[in-house]
């Protein structure tokens, strides 16, 4: 079944994840501050250097499964799953810098107003346990006015790509680790929620 996906943070996960998605059949829109990276993406080339990614990139550009767009709200009121890719970098005290991903968590959750299907979440970034519960959720509830298990999905599925051989890692992951709560009602009944598969 195809599914329509956005993966906002196109760096070294979100362009891998976009391409593969795209070489599964899925329709992708990736999304970014970086002009540059949507422009790349846009136009089918790839905005890393990792094998194989520049022609899953043209591929599919060609077959129109894979665009870019820096408007989250379009990209997200156009698809059922959101992935959230961007970089955590390191800070000069240990701790990960987390401000992208709420960023991106509260642009997600403003898209939601308009939307009034359900739509999925998945965090893909480098986190610590914790972090989707204590800021991502409370994020998305805050920017959307929705509550998570009843107008939205939230899950956790953190990547194991080896540079060089993501591609590859992607498609036979070494594991596959998701979580999510379990919801604690049924959704409302103007929000379809529907099954997704991937893979």
């Amino acid at each position: 079944m195809s599914v329509s996906i956005s993966v906002f943070g196109l760096g070294y996960v979100g362009s891998v994840s976009a391409a593969c998605f795209a070489h599964l059949g899925h329709q992708v829109t990736g999304v970014d501050v970086s002009s540059a990276k949507v422009e790349a993406l846009g136009a089918g080339r790839s905005p890393i250097v990792e094998a194989r990614v520049s022609e899953l990139m043209t591929e599919g550009h060609e077959s129109g499964r894979l665009r870019a767009t820096r408007d989250a709200e379009v990209a997200v009121c156009e698809s059922d799953v959101s992935f959230i890719c961007v970089g955590t970098p390191s800070l000069r005290s240990g701790k990960l810098d987390l401000g992208y991903v709420e960023r991106v968590a509260r642009e997600i959750g403003a898209a939601l107003k308009q939307k009034p299907s359900h739509h999925v979440i998945v965090l893909r970034s480098t986190v610590l346990p914790g972090t989707t519960e204590l800021l991502v959720i409370p994020a998305l509830e805050q920017a959307s006015g929705l509550r998570v298990g009843v107008d939205f999905t939230v899950c956790y599925n953190p990547e194991f790509m080896r540079e060089g051989c993501a591609v590859a890692d992607f498609h036979q992951p070494p594991y596959t680790v998701l979580g999510t709560h379990e919801p604690s009602e049924r959704p409302s009944t103007h929000r379809t929620h529907p099954t997704h598969r991937f893979h």
